[in-house]
């Protein structure tokens, strides 16, 4: 955890596990998902993808979704940049797509810091309160990203998702991210068992999950689409929630760095 150093007071025995819904913004139907979500589930947190065509919308549920923290989901592998950023962009002026963006070594650091910023300006400007920093196909882990996102998050206080790493201490607390909820062979039991995995190993885990409804616009910009709904009904799953309360499992969001 590279962002806001509050003082943490002890979490005491109970397991704390966010589960961060990824691509706030993306479509309607995805926007809708999460806060379903939220509503009807275990999900309390998730990130913006500002600059994408649903994000107005995003902006509009979450002012009326209580239960839902809001971060910022960083753009550098989807959409067109905030700023000119020459370095992050192909010749159609959009990011690079992931399998480009990953290989490539040779990105300014000034425009990652002017993009960083932008993005982060956006969101802010929104009114919502930034929870956290995480990005879109953890872009932000590039060995060239990384330093500077990691700067800008301890400017704006705010805490930034780990991956790649597990076991991380924040302050009092060890916390780990888990990107293991994807994917074909999830389920309600192979949920619980991420979970129990983790369990003695941390006082917080981040499971990152992509909830959603499909519609149009999600089927022609994602490949993760028909199992976002699948994503969904687990999430919101009575069987979930009974299994979380009977192991003393207490579902929460990035507040609980600063409390």
């Amino acid at each position: 955890m590279n962002g806001k150093d509050a003082d943490f007071i002890s979490l005491g025995d109970a397991m704390h596990v966010i589960f961060n819904a990824d691509d706030f913004g993306l479509t309607p139907g995805v926007n809708l998902g999460i806060v379903a979500a939220s509503q009807s589930g275990v999900v309390r947190s998730t990130t913006l993808m500002v600059g994408m065509e649903a994000d107005k919308h995003a902006i509009d549920l979450a002012s009326s979704a209580a239960s839902l923290k809001v971060g910022l989901h960083l753009r550098f592998t989807a959409g067109a940049p905030l700023t000119a950023a020459h370095s992050l962009i192909s010749d159609n002026g959009q990011f690079l797509v992931k399998e480009n963006f990953k290989h490539r070594k040779d990105f300014v650091e000034q425009e990652i810091a002017d993009e960083v910023t932008a993005q982060i300006e956006c969101f802010l400007a929104s009114g919502l309160s930034l929870s956290h920093i995480d990005s879109h196909h953890h872009a932000h882990t590039h060995s060239q990203i990384l330093p500077v996102v990691q700067e800008l998050a301890r400017y704006y206080k705010v805490p930034l998702r780990e991956c790649g790493k597990g076991g991380l201490i924040s302050n009092n607390c060890q916390y780990i991210f888990s990107d293991e909820f994807y994917g074909d062979g999830i389920s309600v039991n192979q949920l619980l068992g991420i979970i129990n995995k983790h369990e003695n190993r941390c006082d917080v885990l981040e499971i990152m999950c992509h909830p959603g409804f499909i519609d149009q616009p999600l089927l022609d910009v994602s490949a993760y689409n028909v199992i976002r709904a699948k994503e969904l009904d687990i999430l919101t799953d009575e069987n979930l929630l009974e299994a979380l309360d009977k192991q003393g499992i207490e579902v929460c969001d990035f507040s609980i760095f600063s409390k």
